[in-house]
Parts: structure tokens; C-alpha cells; sequence
């Protein structure tokens, strides 16, 4: 059942991610590893470009999703995104992805081991000259690729505006994009 967020929830989460980041830097100072806390630095706010372009495409609800989505304790998986290219408005794709999305994510939390070291990249491309494509590269270890190869083959059914463009399965990844159309 999926887990509703109130924004005392949210702002718990956040604060104990943001912590969490200020310690890492903090050890990292004291132990005079300059390099790896410029690093982390480095990575905090590349996240938080991601986040912000995410937030700006006109998908509020897939955005939330994606937002909260390592802090729900029901997922086999953690994930990360980014969104490479210019904003769009993907509003009119909202409906179809989310559907999709939850569908995937559930098939996807069968498949993986569960106490793996199992990460999903999510990864917006939004180039002038094509049409939006969502990629999903998979790190981890799955026990039924073939549940996952099923539902990728089945690509056809999936809806009028994702459409499979390439995908790889095997035992401990797998990569999948498809075209918003």
C-alpha cells in the first residue's frame, strides 16, 4: 500500500538527508580530506539541479513520487534521476508514466533480490530535436529476469505514448528506454 506524505513527514526526511550530508562533510574536514568533501559537495548539488529540473517539467505527481521514493521501506531498491537537456512541459505524459512507473516498479521489486545492493538511475533525456525518452539502467542483483524480459516484451501493450526503443537483461543489470510519443 502506498504511504501518503504529510509535509511534516517530508520535512523530517529532508532535514535527516540534510543532516546526514552536513555530518559526511564534517568527518571528511576533520579527517583533512579536502578532496572528498569538495566531492560531496559536488554531488549535493548536482542532485539539487536534477531535483530542480524535475520539479519544472509539469509532472507533480511522478516528481513526488520520485522524490520520496527512497524514503518508503517497501522497495528492494534505491533510486536516483536526472534529467539531461532542455525543460519541457511533459504534462500530457504525466498519466501514462506514472501508470507505467508503478507497474514497472512493481514487477522490477519482485525481480530484485531484496537485501541487495540495488540501485535504479532513472534518467529524463529531453533533447530540441527528438522526442522526450526515459532510461532506466539497473545495478544490482535479480533473481527473475525473466518477469522483468516478460513485462519489457509486452512493450506493446503498454500504451499509445511510451514506446520500447532499447533494452539489456541480464542477471545483475538491465537498461530499458522508451520514447515519449
Amino acid at each position: 500500500m502506498k504511504e501518503e506524505w504529510n509535509i511534516l513527514q517530508i520535512l523530517r526526511h529532508s532535514r535527516h538527508d540534510w543532516l546526514n550530508v552536513v555530518q559526511l562533510i564534517k568527518g571528511n574536514l576533520s579527517l583533512k580530506k579536502y578532496d572528498r568533501v569538495e566531492e560531496i559537495i559536488q554531488e549535493v548539488v548536482h542532485q539539487t539541479q536534477h531535483e530542480s529540473k524535475l520539479s519544472n517539467l509539469e509532472i507533480p505527481q511522478l516528481a513526488s513520487e520520485l522524490f520520496v521514493f527512497n524514503w518508503e521501506n517497501r522497495h528492494h531498491f534505491q533510486i536516483e534521476f536526472e534529467v539531461v537537456g532542455t525543460i519541457k512541459n511533459l504534462s500530457v505524459y504525466e498519466d501514462s508514466l506514472l501508470k507505467w512507473f508503478h507497474d514497472f516498479i512493481d514487477v522490477l521489486n519482485q525481480c530484485c533480490q531484496q537485501y541487495g545492493d540495488n540501485h535504479l538511475l532513472l534518467t529524463i533525456q529531453l533533447f530540441d530535436e527528438k522526442l522526450p525518452s526515459v532510461t532506466f539502467d539497473f545495478r544490482g542483483v535479480l533473481h527473475d529476469e525473466g518477469k522483468i524480459k516478460k513485462f519489457i516484451d509486452s512493450a506493446n501493450k503498454w500504451n499509445e505514448q511510451l514506446k520500447l526503443v532499447e533494452s539489456y537483461i541480464s542477471k545483475e543489470e538491465f537498461y530499458l528506454t522508451i520514447m515519449l510519443d
